[in-house]
């Protein structure tokens, strides 16, 4: 319809990211991932966090507990309570609480935050937190209404736009992640390092993108599987 547009962000870039400094930090080579549901945009930043993690470590491993929810903070705390039991020593999450810093600050583990900075639930357990930045699109869609030069349209905007990024690093982060990270960023935003660039295999050994290749934005917005390196397989 000509009066609605839609928006979203390239949360998986910022995913990437946070897999890169868990593979730094990790020493027992495993992540937890405690996940909503298996849609394509909760895959997405499985995948991009399991490849972020391996670019830096190959051995690691990245464990998935599925909720099948968005916000159930006493379930979200129960998953993470059994990934750190299963030798996980930093979680990320696609969930809507804080439940997984804060266990994560109890066991004295690391965690990624995710949509802002959680460290006031983690002061100590925060790796690093991806962000979602609505600000700039909302004001400059706000002023073409009030001028008169909207049009419907789509937006998928990431690090290059602004609209993702990784951010707010805790005190466990040494200054030599910090800085791989944000250069890693940097050649995201310039287009030198897209996360889901082959060779890529699925965790069923099936290859997925050839070496060389790039999914495109279609393949990604309709992503069904998990990438080697993940454990499980996605619910029925």
């Amino acid at each position: 319809a000509p009066n609605v547009a839609t928006a979203n962000a390239r949360y998986y870039e910022g995913r990437y990211l946070a897999g890169v400094a868990a593979g730094r930090m990790s020493r027992t080579h495993v992540a937890g991932y405690v996940a909503g549901f298996p849609i394509p945009e909760v895959l997405q930043g499985i995948n991009a966090f399991a490849l972020g993690m391996r670019s830096v470590d190959p051995q690691a491993q990245v464990k998935v507990v599925w909720l099948n929810a968005w916000f159930d903070p006493a379930r979200e705390r129960e998953a993470a309570l059994t990934l750190f039991n299963q030798d996980a020593d930093v979680l990320a999450f696609h969930t809507a609480s804080t439940a997984v810093m804060t266990a994560a600050q109890e066991r004295g583990k690391l965690a990624i935050a995710y949509h802002s900075d959680m460290r006031f639930a983690a002061p100590d357990a925060q790796l690093l937190a991806v962000t979602h930045h609505w600000g700039d699109y909302y004001t400059r869609r706000a002023r073409e209404v009030l001028d008169g030069s909207w049009r419907s349209g789509n937006v998928w905007g990431g690090v290059r736009e602004g609209m993702v990024k990784v951010e707010h690093f805790g005190p466990k982060a040494p200054q030599a992640v910090r800085d791989e990270v944000l250069a890693r960023q940097r050649d995201i935003a310039q287009g030198k390092l897209k996360p889901f660039r082959g060779p890529i295999a699925d965790n069923e050994g099936r290859q997925v993108v050839a070496a060389g290749a790039a999914m495109t934005d279609e393949q990604i917005l309709s992503m069904n599987f998990l990438v080697s390196g993940v454990q499980g397989k996605l619910p029925k």
